[in-house]
């Protein structure tokens, strides 16, 4: 095992996207794959690189030569070995600090199993994969995941093409590192800040000291001088242009960087604070305002949520999120900039204080441990309350089975992926019917190309299930199944390409790495990887 400073010289790039906090999480993380295809071990190679936890294989295939044109973690002399145990040993290479096992069972008999460490396999995994695996196959494990609240990735290929989906029943995101503008509160200054500021006299600086102060002073100065500071409402069309010129006047040379700032700034940062959406609809869940306690698990979450609303709801908030204390870059002396980051970040800090007061008492009421809830998990929350998200997502095995795609499928033509979808779902249903793939002799292990004329029935065929499928999801008159692409799904065999499993790989690791770190923003959408066009195209359903 590498030492503490082997690994930060190792994961040095990586620990600037994902600091201590999400390594820390991938290298706890445990991921159950279920296939050791192209896509399984290209997935894979991108989470053992930076240093997940530990990996287990489920998969009873043999390898055999069509492995070994499109899969890199195999060799011709693996031919008639089982793949799972081939890929583990090459996976294990990568990277001396992963531990990775192969179950050489098929998928199928290991989730019809009652054995208790069959169903703890999947259960206690953090996250489970399911490369290339039937319509069958990926409703059992569906129901398995969501019921244990176990984040599962499908992913299939049908050569050039793939897709990829997501299901849990909810993932929130503390650290989305989202790029939104700095909570400067310039149209209602706190406190500290307007003090700071009175304390600033425009009036006596030479002209290199004003082309020195930041451009927050400068706003605000010239909010006062219009009597357009402390106002509840947002100020007019009219006045953000009058504030603009007075802005303009009060510079020492036309041009002045920091003051062209303040006239550039004056939309995004003078207007009256709001909660964002998307953190109202956390405070406002019925999660949040009644937090569960079960014997079983706790969510910390939805604990920080309900102290982050009695904060909200408190006299001290004024109905603001609590400041994180980060200022942007701008046109400043150092001194300036210093002492006016210095303001902000202590008003941080006090918020912070005042939230943690709400989580101790949460946890007083939940009969929990003070130190249940980190002093850290508080600080990275609180610092990240105006960018949480919450989302849930639609279980695959509704998706498959039931008709939930029936409101939502008309997202599948404005993202022009209704042909894709429904060829897709329309091989899962013509390999149940007839046991092979189209195009294919007899089944999976022979893929033994028959000839064109038996392609084009297969693909006709495929036309056929695709159109039902659409009229299903009431699209019979919005959709019809491209001719051409139904061709290339027939063609495919169902076989990989490399390339394809390589790119699509990328995609599911990366959406792996958001689930497992808790941090970015995952899609909660399909996503079709289009190989022919070069594109990948994201529909909600």
């Amino acid at each position: 095992m590498r030492s503490d400073s082997d690994k930060a010289k190792l994961y040095d790039r990586q620990l600037r996207l994902w600091q201590e906090s999400g390594q820390t999480a991938l290298e706890n993380a445990r991921v159950c794959v279920l296939g050791s295809t192209a896509l399984a071990a290209e997935t894979l190679k991108n989470l053992v690189l930076p240093g997940i936890g530990e990996f287990v294989v489920v998969d009873d295939g043999v390898v055999g030569e069509q492995d070994t044109l499109t899969n890199f973690f195999v060799q011709v002399g693996d031919q008639g070995k089982l793949r799972a145990e081939c890929i583990v040993q090459g996976l294990c290479e990568l990277n001396p600090d992963v531990r990775g096992s192969a179950v050489t069972r098929s998928p199928a008999e290991l989730l019809a199993s009652t054995d208790p460490a069959d169903i703890q396999l999947v259960a206690e995994a953090t996250l489970v994969l399911a490369c290339g695996q039937p319509e069958s196959v990926v409703c059992a494990l569906s129901r398995r995941c969501w019921q244990a609240n176990v984040p599962l990735v499908a992913a299939d290929f049908a050569g050039f093409y793939a897709r990829v989906r997501t299901s849990i029943p909810e993932h929130a995101v503390v650290e989305s590192h989202a790029d939104t503008p700095s909570d400067l509160r310039l149209l209602t200054p706190f406190p500290a800040l307007r003090s700071f500021i009175d304390e600033i006299d425009l009036g006596v600086l030479d002209s290199t000291d004003l082309a020195h102060v930041p451009y927050p002073v400068i706003i605000v100065k010239a909010l006062k001088a219009l009597s357009l500071d402390g106002s509840a409402a947002a100020p007019t069309i009219q006045q953000k242009r009058a504030l603009r010129d007075f802005i303009g006047t009060m510079a020492p040379a036309p041009g002045e960087e920091n003051f062209a700032q303040a006239v550039d700034a004056v939309t995004q940062h003078c207007k009256p604070y709001s909660t964002p959406g998307t953190v109202e609809q956390i405070l406002n869940d019925p999660a949040a305002v009644t937090p569960l306690v079960a014997d079983a698990k706790v969510d910390r979450f939805w604990l920080l949520a309900s102290a982050l609303r009695a904060y909200m709801l408190s006299d001290y908030s004024q109905g603001m999120l609590p400041l994180n204390g980060s200022i942007p870059d701008m046109k400043a002396d150092t001194k300036g900039y210093v002492a006016l980051q210095r303001i902000y970040k202590q008003k941080a800090a006090e918020d912070a204080a005042q939230f943690a007061t709400h989580v101790a008492r949460e946890l007083t009421e939940a009969g929990l441990p003070a130190d249940f809830i980190t002093p850290d998990e508080v600080a990275v929350f609180c610092r990240n309350a105006s960018n949480l998200r919450l989302l849930r997502f639609t279980p695959l095995h509704d998706e498959i089975e039931g008709d939930s795609l029936c409101s939502t499928a008309k997202n599948l033509v404005a993202a022009d992926v209704a042909s894709h979808y429904a060829l897709f779902r329309a091989l899962a249903r013509f390999e149940a019917t007839h046991g092979r793939c189209p195009g294919v002799t007899a089944s999976l292990s022979d893929a033994e190309m028959l000839d064109d004329e038996v392609v084009a029935n297969d693909a006709a065929e495929l036309i056929g299930i695709a159109n039902l499928l659409l009229a299903e999801w009431g699209l019979g008159s919005d959709a019809k199944v491209d001719e051409d692409l139904a061709m290339e799904f027939a063609r495919s065999g169902h076989c990989e390409l490399h390339n394809i499993s390589s790119m699509t790989g990328g995609i599911v690791s990366q959406e792996a790495i958001k689930l497992i770190t808790r941090q970015y923003v995952p899609e909660n959408s399909l996503c079709i990887v289009d190989g022919v066009k070069a594109k990948s195209y994201v529909a909600k359903i």
